[in-house]
């Protein structure tokens, strides 16, 4: 016999909760202050309701505060009232709609696997207005929300985020361009994103990727530039798509065609990545896992937390492309204390041998194959050198610094 709804747990309109979740003290907070908005504008005009929000903003921080997260929450979970929502926030918000955006970043942060479908929806739709108006402030929300674009994932979920994003991006593009910073990480993310978006069914989006990709590092090279030397292995890795083939051959042979200011490809080797683009490519969710096994775990313990990871984002064909971002991300961006170093917690080198030995196919072919057939071992060691002396041949440095670019890439 199915339970009463009466003794189930109440859904709420933002997140997706089971009877087991404790109830969500920030989805609590937004639905009272919707209650507060609806209880004010109920039964007026729309210019009544407006002079009543106004009225009540006017009384104090909090009361401002509790009409702009109303507005905010109607907006996310009420689709029809949305143009009405943000007209009215644009109206009443005294402090350039800043705590609307700070709630969107704590969302995106906190919340975002959990929201409810329509409210992921209407969130995306907010975030393309906020752009639209240009609000101070924006840019960075819409670098976080970014983030949430996952590497190795072509769930209809995660591409459809891909491409409403991309389209903000290529929509306000001239926007986009007076930010070096939002510039630099939307080339980051969609580079990268390329290499996920090969297969048919995805080659109109790739092809969007593309060209987006190709405008900004032919208009603003320098921009891009900021990226650092983790910007040659993203082209390598799109190398053969034909656009971003001759940007590469441009990039070896013909650099000042993209800059006058860059003098080639040495230059790009030399310039370290910073931490804010390695750590751009792991969703919130990756990041605190890793983290969490990083300074919590113990060294022998690791086990089902490295099970549950791997069930999570490491259990798909594609997914193979997230762990060079992993492991990107634990050599640049973790950096564990002397006290963490000198204790017993999981070291970094075994979390990335860990990503390494579930790699398919050539490092466990390598592996398993080291006492059996030591052939085949030496013929894929063969070949990983062969890239190297590959790449010196054709970017035309020498050997010695390119090598040096190798070793400190992962420093």
């Amino acid at each position: 016999m199915e339970p009463s709804p009466a003794k189930g747990k109440p859904q709420g309109r933002l997140v997706v909760s089971t009877t087991l979740d404790a109830k969500d003290e920030l989805e609590e907070r937004l639905e009272r202050c919707a209650g507060i908005v609806s209880s004010i504008s109920n039964g007026l005009s729309e210019r009544e309701a407006n002079d009543a929000l106004t009225a009540h903003v006017c009384k104090g921080p909090q009361q401002h505060e509790e009409v702009c997260l109303g507005l905010f929450t109607i907006l996310l979970t009420e689709p029809p009232q949305a143009q009405r929502c943000y007209r009215d926030l644009t109206l009443v918000n005294r402090d350039g709609m800043n705590v609307v955006l700070m709630k969107i970043n704590q969302i995106l942060m906190e919340k975002f696997l959990k929201l409810q479908d329509v409210c992921r929806t209407q969130l995306v739709w907010l975030v393309r207005e906020l752009v639209k108006s240009g609000v101070i402030g924006v840019d960075g929300v819409l670098m976080t929300l970014m983030k949430q674009i996952a590497g190795g994932d072509i769930s209809s979920k995660n591409l459809w985020l891909a491409e409403n994003v991309l389209e903000i991006l290529v929509e306000q593009r001239e926007w986009v361009l007076k930010s070096a910073l939002l510039v630099a990480m939307s080339v980051y993310t969609y580079l990268r994103l390329i290499v996920d978006h090969g297969t048919p069914n995805l080659l109109p989006l790739r092809q969007k990727e593309v060209d987006f990709c190709i405008g900004l590092l032919r208009e603003r090279f320098m921009d891009c530039f900021i990226i650092g030397r983790d910007l040659v292995r993203l082209l390598q890795n799109v190398a053969r798509i034909p656009e971003l083939e001759q940007l590469w051959r441009d990039l070896l042979h013909n650099p000042q065609t993209l800059s006058p200011q860059f003098t080639g490809l040495l230059q790009l080797l030399t310039s370290r990545t910073s931490r804010k683009f390695l750590a751009c490519r792991l969703t919130p969710d990756m990041e605190t896992k890793l983290l969490f096994m990083t300074s919590r775990v113990r060294f022998g313990q690791q086990k089902r937390y490295q099970d549950w990871f791997q069930r999570q984002y490491l259990s798909t064909a594609e997914s193979q492309s997230l762990r060079c971002d992993l492991i990107r991300y634990i050599c640049g961006v973790v950096h564990p204390s002397n006290e963490v170093l000198s204790s017993d917690i999981l070291p970094r080198w075994a979390i990335i041998g860990w990503l390494l030995t579930t790699c398919t196919p050539a490092i466990l072919v390598m592996h398993h194959s080291m006492k059996p057939h030591p052939a085949i071992t030496a013929t894929l060691l063969d070949f990983m050198c062969r890239v190297r002396v590959a790449l010196v041949a054709c970017s035309g440095i020498l050997a010695a610094d390119f090598d040096h670019c190798l070793v400190t890439l992962l420093s």
